[in-house]
């Protein structure tokens, strides 16, 4: 009888699970049985009643700034436009490809809004875009609190001098994850450093490194978290692509290159010529936070979160 029970009730809350909503384009609310329209999710409005509609780790990744909220930019057969996200989701034979969280596409194949940090993608692969950037953070706060040490920065000359304001830096020849750099440099009082003032501070930085002969690889305070939301510095400020900041990369297939016409659309450039260098960082990325490499001249690149590499901290008082 007990396990009649059990079954029925199981039953019943697969039954519940399953139930789809009234109307198409909509979604079941996050703890109760009450349906919205997608189009009504991250509105400003409490339409569920629970503010899961409003939850804002699924706000973060329903906006963006190329597109009007609940869109997201598609890239097919050498076009890129504007798309709402449930369209994005279901264009298949080529896909899209783009910048979306696809725990969104998870969460409106499931029809029930709920947390983003909840949902977990069929692959391992989309996992790991998922969660690298966290995984390094959290890696160091597991190996701080059994009272890690690090050395204290070197003795080099390590101030740089744009034309407006002096910028400390130190450059730090251990190694470690992005995460675990980052934390170093909070720990003297400042953080990864950021380039969002201008190429002028990146070329005194090159300039820096190598008049000191510098040959090692350093994580900078840039991440891609959400793709939707983009890359963004420590600070939360935009990261600006493309040049002169980012490396370009050789690639074995050739792919031909776009170009922007108006705000949410874009073209094939040179009738499709192919071309066999692609400006990082690729999409899908290749890692999820930003370096400079030795290798690559010290241009920004996207690496894995979990390489080591030095620190190459800023801060707002000399040490």
């Amino acid at each position: 009888m007990e396990v009649m029970k059990v079954l029925l009730a199981a039953l019943l809350c697969i039954s519940q699970v399953a139930a789809t909503c009234p109307e198409s384009e909509q979604i079941h609310c996050g703890t109760s049985d009450s349906c919205t329209r997608i189009r009504y999710i991250c509105d400003g409005d409490n339409d569920c009643g629970d503010y899961s509609d409003e939850e804002s780790g699924i706000c973060r990744a329903w906006r963006n700034e190329y597109c009007e909220r609940g869109s997201v930019r598609c890239r097919r057969m050498g076009d890129t436009n504007c798309v709402t996200i449930s369209r994005y989701c279901e264009i298949s034979d080529p896909p899209c490809e783009g910048d979306l969280d696809m725990r969104l596409c998870q969460m409106l194949r499931e029809e029930k809004l709920r947390p983003l940090e909840e949902i977990v993608l069929p692959t391992e692969e989309s996992a790991v875009r998922r969660s690298s950037v966290e995984e390094a953070e959290r890696f160091w706060e597991r190996n701080s609190l059994k009272g890690q040490h690090y050395p204290a920065p070197p003795r080099l000359p390590s101030v740089l001098h744009p034309r407006r304001r002096p910028v400390p830096v130190r450059l730090l020849l251990w190694k470690g994850n992005w995460g675990e750099a980052r934390s170093f440099c909070k720990t003297i009082g400042g953080d990864l450093l950021t380039l969002h003032d201008g190429a002028e501070k990146f070329h005194e930085l090159v300039h820096l490194l190598r008049e000191h002969h510098i040959t090692t690889d350093f994580w900078v305070g840039g991440s891609l978290r959400n793709e939707t939301e983009g890359w963004s510095w420590v600070d939360g400020a935009h990261m600006e692509l493309g040049t002169p900041y980012w490396t370009i990369r050789s690639t074995t297939d050739c792919r031909p290159r776009t170009y922007s016409v108006g705000v949410n659309s874009t073209r094939v450039a040179n009738e499709g010529a192919c071309y066999h260098y692609q400006q990082a960082p690729h999409t899908p990325a290749e890692g999820h936070c930003a370096a400079l490499n030795f290798e690559n001249y010290f241009y920004m690149s996207d690496e894995k979160c979990l390489e080591l590499k030095s620190p190459l901290c800023v801060h707002p008082k000399k040490i």
